[in-house]
């Protein structure tokens, strides 16, 4: 697909209390395992900042629009579970950012090599 008006990038820069890491990412790892299985995701990555621990970004690539991310794909009831344990942990609201993908993946390359298994 791959065209502006309907492939999104979605970053979202996560800082929790350092110390509930390890809750976060138990929190994190169900609804990353049911947003990979999403037909309309085609990417998602988690980064953690190793110089300032528990801060965290994940980077989700979407075959669908931005207001489709806004008002249904956000809203999909996975996600309330999650919302729920992040809140006590956070240390400031999470950042999101919202990209359109450039035309026809010209701007896109990954080697197999970054993901060897």
């Amino acid at each position: 697909m791959g065209n502006d008006e309907s492939s999104v990038s979605v970053h979202v820069k996560i800082t929790v209390d350092p110390s509930k890491t390890k809750d976060f990412l138990s929190a994190l790892e169900v609804i990353f395992e049911k947003t990979k299985l999403e037909p309309l995701n085609t990417f998602l990555e988690v980064y953690r900042d190793d110089k300032t621990p528990g801060v965290f970004k994940l980077a989700e690539n979407w075959n669908t629009t931005a207001d489709y991310m806004l008002n249904v794909q956000i809203k999909k009831d996975y996600y309330q579970a999650y919302y729920a344990a992040l809140q006590p942990i956070l240390l400031k609201a999470p950042e999101v950012e919202m990209f359109s993908r450039m035309p026809d993946n010209e701007w896109a390359s990954v080697r197999k090599e970054c993901y060897p298994r």
